[in-house]
């Protein structure tokens, strides 16, 4: 009975969208709307929170529509409510990537290759590593022996190697200092507990970051370095070179040149209905003109245009829903559905190579330690 109400709710709203468009806006009334959404989102005072909280400020004063945002510091905390049907959907980051190809946090026998699902690709604010106005770090070589966050989550552990990478060093060239979160991470370079994290420069934090005495700075990541940016590609192919113009502790004569990637991507599983992931995708659209002038960073990285250009690159399909919106508006080309084809083939087949594992760890009654070692194995021999 709760899952009939809850896809006539979805229903009403895909309803109600429609007549908000074709019709004087007079005839919808808040009975079309759903009452309440649920998503998940990075931490407090992460950029990610910020974002899905201005979004979802939005949709209530545009369409009284009230979201519940559940905030998580790691991968797995943001998409377990979505696999349980606990969450509708997830501002998540490379995260998704990872669920796709069973990787990190999803090589585990409980995990594996996800398929998920995105609704709408935004523009990463900066992926910079941060430090005190004070520190003596000017450049990534500096950072050699100094104090480095190293994340519960692959997701931002993998900022850090990649800027590591950039100067050709690794985590035996720093002091590895393990850290619980993102925010508590950024709290420490505050309190001088460690050198250096991922600082968004757009989050709450680094703006508390930057009114402090001693200030916030970056560490810049210049394009012009070409062996440099070769050996980021290399560890992370979704990265890609940014000229940061917006946030705390950025330079005022010049953009800080640093790294960028699709954040937050909105994503779903493949089993959210069509209808509902139309709507989602529809909502995000139609309210960009409320919460763009919520905050810059909203107006710059999540219009429609960029959302495209970002998919047009990373290695993640598109909901079905999402899709049909995109048709409605134009925007689905013929080389964009190939693409998409493309990647469902390829989870199709990487979910094949995964429980062909799974089974044979069973048989072999191989323990749960063991095993992603045991999957990546076979991931890689089947060519993934």
């Amino acid at each position: 009975m709760k899952g009939s109400k809850s896809k006539m709710n979805w229903k009403m709203l895909a309803w109600g969208l429609v007549c908000l468009l074709a019709f004087p806006a007079a005839q919808a009334t808040a009975a079309d709307l759903p009452k309440m959404m649920t998503w998940t989102a990075y931490d407090v005072g992460s950029s990610g929170y910020m974002m899905a909280g201005f979004i979802s400020e939005s949709l209530f004063e545009k369409y009284k529509i009230k979201v519940r945002i559940i905030p998580a510091g790691t991968d797995l905390p943001r998409v377990f409510p979505l696999r349980l049907r606990d969450a509708d959907f997830a501002f998540h980051g490379v995260g998704s990537y990872f669920m796709q190809e069973g990787l990190h946090d999803y090589a585990t026998m409980e995990w594996g290759p996800q398929p998920v699902r995105a609704l709408h690709f935004a523009q990463h604010a900066g992926l910079a590593l941060g430090i005190r106005g004070d520190s003596p770090i000017k450049t990534m070589a500096d950072v050699k022996g100094k104090r480095v966050a190293f994340y519960p989550s692959m997701a931002l552990t993998l900022i850090c190697e990649a800027h590591l990478a950039f100067a050709g060093l690794g985590w035996k060239d720093v002091q590895k200092v393990e850290v619980p979160s993102y925010v508590t991470a950024m709290r420490m370079v505050m309190e001088g507990k460690i050198d250096t994290a991922h600082i968004n420069p757009t989050a709450s934090l680094a703006y508390e970051f930057e009114a402090m005495p001693q200030g916030l700075r970056f560490i810049p990541v210049p394009r012009a370095d070409k062996e440099g940016w070769a050996r980021i590609k290399k560890l992370a192919p979704m990265y890609s070179p940014m000229n940061c113009k917006i946030g705390a502790g950025l330079p005022k004569d010049k953009p800080l040149q640093t790294i960028t990637q699709a954040y937050p991507i909105v994503i779903a599983y493949d089993f959210m209905a069509a209808d509902k992931a139309y709507v989602m995708t529809k909502l995000l659209h139609d309210a960009y003109s409320v919460y763009s002038k919520k905050h810059k960073s909203l107006a710059a990285y999540w219009p429609i245009e960029t959302c495209l250009e970002l998919y047009d690159e990373y290695p993640l399909p598109m909901h079905e829903g999402a899709i049909r919106y995109l048709k409605e508006l134009g925007k689905w080309t013929p080389e964009r559905e190939a693409k998409n084809q493309k990647y469902l083939k390829r989870q199709a087949e990487l979910k094949k190579v995964f429980e062909a594992a799974k089974a044979e760890a069973i048989e072999k009654k191989m323990g749960s330690k063991k095993f992603p070692k045991f999957w990546l194995e076979k991931r890689a021999a089947a060519g993934f």
